[in-house]
């Protein structure tokens, strides 16, 4: 299951270059149902890794931590696939009559889900430092703490109303966010692929 999943997780790793290299493309062509597909392929591709991890550090804590590795996983597909359906009706029925209603769907729906799938991400990678910390690997267990931090911005930030005056300098960015899943996602390759 290892090669496998190392095979899968580079294609992942793979998809989202090409997504980053043909997005201006894809955007300039109205093309974002086929991104949020794409996406969701990226994702999938990276299923088997929360199981592959607790087999390789092997330690009880991470059991726990791969539900949610694997729960974020699955959310994030469902999620990709839902904005793709409704990003290419919305494109096909005439964009600028459903405007209000497109954006409506987006921030009621979509972005209380990724939200609560990133805090899983969070907390699957608090698993990974204690797993990583207990298996004297403290570079990784380092590397996995400042994702773990992240979370606190997804839950007191993007969760709140009336945001926090001190956070309220930093502005979500989406690339930002895409940006730091890859890098999360290319550290656990790297790893991964030094098992072999």
């Amino acid at each position: 299951m290892l090669l496998s999943t190392v095979i899968l997780g580079w294609i992942g790793i793979l998809l989202f270059a090409i997504m980053a290299v043909t997005f201006i493309k894809l955007f300039q062509h109205n093309e974002l149902g086929f991104l949020h597909i794409l996406m969701a392929l990226m994702y999938a591709m990276w299923l088997p890794l929360p199981a592959v991890l607790n087999q390789q550090i092997n330690k009880d804590v991470l059991q726990a931590g791969m539900i949610f590795g694997v729960t974020y996983l699955i959310m994030m597909i469902v999620t990709m696939t839902f904005q793709a359906g409704h990003i290419v009706y919305i494109t096909r029925n005439g964009k600028n009559s459903v405007e209000e209603h497109n954006n409506h769907m987006m921030e009621t729906l979509s972005n209380p889900f990724e939200l609560l799938a990133n805090i899983f991400k969070s907390l699957w990678a608090l698993f990974l430092t204690i797993a990583f910390w207990q298996s004297n690997n403290f570079l990784m267990a380092g590397l996995m703490l400042l994702f773990s931090l992240i979370g606190f911005y997804f839950l007191i930030d993007r969760s709140l109303v009336k945001r926090i005056k001190f956070l309220e300098k930093f502005k979500p960015n989406p690339y930002l966010f895409n940006v730091e899943t890859l890098c999360f996602f290319l550290i656990l390759m790297v790893y991964t692929s030094g098992q072999l």
